[in-house]
């Protein structure tokens, strides 16, 4: 179940950073910041390792053929949620 919530939460995390990606860009083209840029390339790295992170808590395709510990899961959900709540923070700052 652990793994189920944990990918909740990583789907929550790239949907919220999808949304700063796109705030960012409007802002990139709008005033060409190197603050934005970097906002830009920070955003699509998280992008990348929450979709990484997704990978690592799918449960296997055929049941049983391979089998995950218990102390990796409940650290990959604290990871995402940690991120979640900073991600809505910045969310919450950013949107204008």
């Amino acid at each position: 179940m652990l793994k189920y919530v944990g990918m909740a939460v990583a789907l929550a995390n790239i949907s919220i950073i999808v949304v700063l990606l796109s705030v960012y860009w409007k802002n990139y083209v709008k005033w060409k910041s190197e603050y934005t840029l970097g906002l830009l390339i920070f955003g699509t790295f998280l992008l990348v390792q929450n979709i990484l992170s997704m990978g690592f808590l799918a449960p296997p395709l055929p049941p049983g053929s391979f089998t995950q510990e218990q102390g990796k899961d409940y650290a990959l959900f604290l990871i995402n949620v940690s991120q979640l709540i900073a991600l809505s923070a910045l969310l919450k700052i950013s949107w204008k």
